[in-house]
């Protein structure tokens, strides 16, 4: 028979201990089994019709590029396209980790809301030199949508569920 024997167990520290476990994932859930409050339920709502203007704007970046713009604003038009495109999937993306309090996730959403902020007075702008009434019509709303989800997002009610 073989003899086993137990390798004798060591009072010094582990050399890859020394960062502490992650006590929770950025992605799970604060609150496990409580229902968000209202006022976060209606942040994720307005953030998802926000993603839907913003697609709105994306197409209508995208019509007057196809109806054939004039040369100066074709740039602002390809980069307005692209920036509408990709505020829509950010709020899209961002919206239910702020249904889950994700705290650094809440805070990436606060961002991508300002961000969609200056997309908004981007769209506003070139609405502006190009003088397109239906393109004004998307920016307003959009900039209206934003400036709301931005409220929403900093509000207490958000904030406290969202861990601070």
């Amino acid at each position: 028979m073989q003899d086993t024997q137990t390798s004798p167990v060591s009072s010094a520290p582990r050399p890859f201990s020394v960062v502490p476990a992650p006590r929770q994932s950025i992605l799970a859930v604060r609150h496990p089994g409580v229902r968000p409050p209202q006022d976060v339920r209606q942040t994720c709502v307005l953030m998802f019709v926000a993603a839907a203007g913003y697609v709105l704007l994306a197409y209508q970046s995208w019509a007057m590029l196809d109806a054939g713009a004039p040369g100066p604003v074709v740039s602002d038009l390809r980069f307005l396209l692209v920036l509408a495109a990709l505020v829509a999937l950010g709020m899209a993306v961002l919206a239910l980790p702020v249904r889950r309090a994700g705290h650094v996730l809440w805070r990436s959403a606060q961002f991508g809301a300002l961000v969609a902020l200056g997309t908004a007075v981007s769209a506003l702008y070139t609405a502006a030199k190009l003088a397109d009434t239906p393109m004004l019509a998307v920016g307003l709303l959009v900039i209206l949508f934003a400036i709301i989800v931005n409220i929403a997002l900093w509000s207490t009610s958000v904030r406290r569920w969202c861990g601070l």
